[in-house]
């Protein structure tokens, strides 16, 4: 994507981590997507056209921002923890950014049918690694995992045909079998999924 898209200020990883509070500074490269990352992933999900962009589990709204800035669609995220949904709504202020909402919401609550495209970045594992922690603002179980990833492998599931979702590391559990992948990097670490 030409970077003449880019609205309002300018965006750099070194920018935008010197915006979070210390601890998250520290916490961003296991956490948030980096954003040549976020480009590419932004880039595959809305090539055909304008969309509507849910990010499932989207912290400080890291990817939905970077995406904004290089696309018209309209990023939506979804996060647990109202502390980050906070920040991500102050960044987003910052930024001037339009095209962009972060929601406080538990993902289990979610109508997958309003969405046209999807971002995920392993965002329920944090629940199998609890000395991993982000912080201690929301229960984490093993259990929470597997309701989360069947919830979503679900709603993915009753999308419609041609929905592209796009992954950044994680085991890919939560992927229908009605998904098939059409491309990723060279590391195998972010992957573009189709509905068929």
């Amino acid at each position: 994507m030409p970077d003449t898209i880019i609205k309002n200020k300018a965006f750099a990883e070194e920018d935008f981590s010197n915006l979070l509070p210390g601890y998250l500074q520290k916490a961003s490269k296991l956490y948030f997507t980096p954003v040549h990352i976020a480009r590419i992933a932004a880039q595959w999900l809305t090539e055909t056209g304008k969309v509507n962009v849910l990010d499932i589990g989207a912290g400080v709204g890291k990817f939905c921002i970077t995406g904004a800035q290089y696309s018209n669609s309209h990023f939506y995220g979804i996060e647990y923890r109202y502390s980050l949904v906070k920040l991500a709504n102050e960044l987003i202020d910052h930024y001037e950014i339009s095209n962009v909402t972060i929601l406080h919401k538990d993902i289990v609550k979610v109508d997958f049918s309003n969405y046209d495209a999807f971002y995920l970045y392993n965002p329920f594992y944090e629940n199998l690694v609890p000395s991993q922690r982000l912080n201690n603002e929301v229960e984490l179980a093993g259990s929470l995992y597997g309701h989360y990833l069947k919830y979503t492998e679900h709603q993915l599931d009753k999308t419609k045909s041609g929905t592209r979702l796009v992954t950044f590391h994680g085991n890919n559990f939560e992927i229908p079998d009605s998904f098939e992948k059409l491309k990723e990097t060279e590391d195998r670490s972010l992957k573009l999924w189709i509905k068929k």
